[in-house]
């Protein structure tokens, strides 16, 4: 049955991520959370990977194929653990996140038009969460069916990813095996854990053209009531928008500015693996024309992709709040209204936009810096192994 409500649709996706993250043990909205058994088992797997990376360099060493398939997968699992950080230490900014867009979304339920367009974006927003999810079960899918592909068709002992758990010998058959439990248990808990984790970067930061969109709905209103009030010496009406449209104006900047401080360190960490991830994967496929390495590239791209598109996103929606209070009837305002209009409007010119560590903002044309970066390291890269 089709939601007609936003605040139903949020609420069932708030729940399909929260799904997600339990079976990671990070289901942060669960009443008096604490860390269980699932929590510590994902932690300590991850973090026993990590530190195995320097025993793999050493194993593999020096085998250039293997320690860049190796760097492809190393990029991710720091992806994971910062992701871990984020969520333990930043567990009531989530909460209080969570509590915001569903207050938002419960005040204009009863709004045809605000409602209308916030269950528009939320049918949006599932959309995407579900395409984000098919292609992580693909490239997961391929990870998992390649050392069962191999064996039965080579009597080849392989694991999905070249990290092997430290002082451990894969040419030994319960070396082996136990590496293989522990990799196959990863790549389970890790699509759960990154589709939670992309799932809550998705809703949060296109949940921000919600708010831009029901301002603009506000100020088109408002230009109502100032062409009726336009000869009215009663500004009660003209006032009550006005604040209307402050308050909300306030909260939109106030949640931008949580948004990127909790999420600085996130975007630069993913940003950053982004080019271990990448450069071994283009190797790999080079080199070795690994099929698992087409598969992780894939998904590192649309990763990325995904990331920048989200920063550009954001700066779109706060340019339309901009042109939407440039646009409007503000001449038609007395002088204490055009005083608070302009305080807005000179705020909405200078609003914050997601960014990589302070040093850029989070947009398509970096993805596009980025890529071409990657694509000449791992050209320099191939030319020395030949």
């Amino acid at each position: 049955m089709k939601s007609k409500l936003s605040h139903d649709l949020y609420v069932k996706n708030l729940n399909s991520i929260r799904w997600y993250a339990s079976f990671v043990g990070l289901d942060i909205m669960e009443p008096d959370y604490k860390p269980n058994i699932l929590t510590v088992l994902a932690l300590g797997g991850v973090s026993l990977t990590i530190f195995s990376e320097f025993y793999t360099v050493w194993y593999y060493w020096p085998n250039l194929v293997k320690l860049m398939e190796s760097a492809a997968i190393y990029g991710i699992l720091i992806q994971g653990i910062t992701k871990f950080y984020t969520a333990l230490r930043y567990r009531k900014f989530f909460e209080a996140m969570y509590n915001r867009l569903d207050t938002f979304h419960y005040e204009h339920r009863q709004h045809e038009k605000n409602n209308a367009t916030l269950l528009l974006l939320m049918q949006r927003i599932r959309l995407v969460t579900k395409l984000i999810l098919i292609q992580f079960i693909f490239t997961i899918f391929i990870l998992v069916m390649a050392p069962i592909v191999q064996y039965v068709l080579y009597s080849k002992k392989f694991l999905p990813y070249a990290i092997i758990l430290a002082f451990t010998d894969p040419e030994i058959m319960s070396h082996f095996l136990l590496n293989l439990a522990v990799q196959y248990y990863l790549l389970v808990v890790g699509l759960a854990g990154f589709v939670a984790a992309e799932s809550v970067l998705i809703l949060f930061v296109t949940s921000v053209a919600g708010f831009a969109d029901v301002l603009k709905n506000k100020i088109d209103e408002m230009n109502t009531v100032l062409l009726d009030n336009e000869h009215n010496k009663d500004r009660t009406a003209v006032k009550t928008k006005l604040r209307e449209i402050l308050m909300l104006h306030q909260r939109v900047l106030e949640y931008e500015n949580d948004l990127e401080k909790r999420y600085y360190l996130n975007n630069w960490v993913q940003v950053a693996s982004s080019v271990f991830n990448l450069t071994g994967a283009l190797f790999g496929c080079y080199v070795s024309n690994s099929f698992t390495m087409y598969a992780l590239a894939i998904a590192v791209v649309i990763q990325l992709f995904e990331l920048c598109l989200l920063g550009t996103i954001l700066s779109i929606k706060n340019e339309e709040i901009e042109h939407a209070f440039y646009n409007s009837l503000w001449y038609l305002m007395d002088r204490a209204e055009k005083k608070d209009f302009m305080i807005m409007f000179h705020k909405s010119q200078h609003a914050i936009e997601m960014t990589v560590a302070s040093m850029a903002p989070l947009n398509v044309v970096l993805f596009i810096a980025i890529m071409q970066k990657i694509y000449a390291f791992a050209m320099m890269l191939m030319s020395f192994f030949e």
